[in-house]
């Protein structure tokens, strides 16, 4: 058996394995680094953007498949065009870099077949991330020393994080990036499916919920439960700012001031992915979840910094992810849930002024936000049941209902009785 076939078998056999399990990223924080150290990894990204630089001024010529092989490239600097040595990517950084253009390229193509107008690739200022291809190869990560070793890099770097991963984990591609707070390498593994779903359903209850996303609630839960929550820009950063726009373009102050800037922003982006992190936590306890797909981008152009400092459209990306481990249901966003009475199921019109939601046929008298999630989760049980039973099941029986919504969300049919407090 030659080598091109054991890897082709190698690759389909790790293909069907793959399937049984589950993806997830694990951040890694380079530690105790020295001076030498960060102008080694700065070194390392200065290269790759010359390399990514010198390629897009000149595709037709540069982009070929001896493109990853270069060792010197031409940049241009205020003093003219000047020759730089590539000394410090490996060879599989160089191909990923490769990679990268290319797939940019296509990206671009995409864009032009659907009519968008679309320019060229532009120039970077910056590369802020490098993949990492292969486990093993690219990078190595020992266990024992809390070390992880990049390719052409002799000195093993001490990391942050690794207690994390599970034992069992299978490393696959990483990311070493850039960010004003240090270097870190971002680890994508492998881990059984049935594992991921078994530590969601160990903490998990019985209860179903809806959920309904809004402005001034965030959101707003079947049960009655409201979350709320707020991160604007700092002062200090409007300071810095300011200070800032006062500089000498590339001054030693303005860089200096630039980089701090670029460390609050990132404080902030932490502030905000650390509250997404906690909300999602709890709603992972409900066992069946049911959200409306709202387009939260178009919320933008009336609601933008309510919008932008909240971070809400990352709830929906997040559950979308959960769909695979966990029962989580999307329902039309079109549908008329804040219209609806969730007891009688009348239909009137409401004001966004109407925050109270009055029934006239059954005098119901609730929350406009907790009616419109109740209605979610009705709508989405319904479209469960619909999906559970056969298509030639005939005529549904309060008890064929009842079965197949236990069966779909692992409830007890209990909880979806008529009149339910649930509902």
């Amino acid at each position: 058996m030659t080598k091109a076939e054991r890897i082709k078998i190698a690759i389909l056999e790790t293909k069907q394995k793959r399937k049984q399990q589950i993806a997830r990223v694990y951040q890694l924080k380079l530690q105790n680094l020295s001076k030498n150290d960060e102008e080694k990894l700065n070194r390392l990204f200065l290269e790759a953007k010359w390399l990514y630089n010198y390629i897009i001024a000149n595709i037709e010529d540069h982009l070929n498949d001896n493109a990853w092989k270069l060792r010197e490239v031409e940049i241009k600097t205020p003093k003219g065009m000047e020759k730089r040595e590539i000394k410090t990517l490996s060879s599989q950084m160089r191909q990923s870099i490769v990679d990268r253009i290319k797939q940019n390229l296509l990206a671009l193509k995409k864009a032009k077949q659907k009519g968008i107008k679309v320019g060229k690739l532009n120039f970077v200022s910056n590369v802020k991330s490098i993949p990492l291809k292969q486990f093993n190869m690219t990078y190595k990560i020992d266990k024992e020393k809390n070390r992880v070793k990049l390719q052409r890099i002799k000195k093993k770097f001490r990391i942050l994080g690794l207690r994390q991963i599970p034992e069992d984990a299978d490393f696959s591609n990483a990311m070493l990036i850039k960010k004003p707070s240090g270097f870190y390498i971002f680890v994508t593994c492998y881990i059984s499916n049935e594992k991921a779903a078994k530590e969601i359903k160990n903490k998990q209850t019985t209860q179903p919920v809806g959920i309904d996303l809004g402005i001034k609630h965030q959101l707003t839960l079947s049960t009655g439960q409201k979350f709320s929550w707020y991160i604007p820009e700092t002062k200090r950063l409007k300071k810095l700012q300011k200070t800032f726009s006062r500089k000498q373009k590339n001054s030693e102050n303005y860089l200096r001031i630039k980089a701090k800037i670029e460390k609050e922003w990132e404080r902030i982006h932490n502030k905000r992915k650390d509250t997404l992190n906690k909300t999602v936590a709890y709603l992972k306890h409900f066992s069946f979840i049911a959200i409306q797909n709202d387009s939260v981008k178009s919320w933008h152009s009336w609601y933008g910094k309510q919008v932008q400092n909240t971070g809400i459209g990352g709830i929906t990306a997040r559950l979308k992810r959960l769909a695979t481990l966990m029962s989580v249901v999307f329902i039309d966003r079109f549908e008329p849930t804040t219209q609806i009475c969730s007891s009688c199921g009348r239909r009137q019109k409401l004001s966004l002024s109407d925050r109270i939601f009055r029934c006239p046929k059954c005098g119901l008298v609730m929350d406009r936000d907790v009616n419109a999630a109740k209605n979610i989760l009705k709508q989405a049980l319904a479209d469960c049941f619909k999906s559970a039973l056969p298509v030639d099941c005939g005529e549904v029986t309060p008890v064929k209902r009842k079965t197949s919504a236990s069966q779909f969300t692992g409830c007890k049919p209990s909880l979806y009785e008529a009149g339910s407090p649930s509902l």
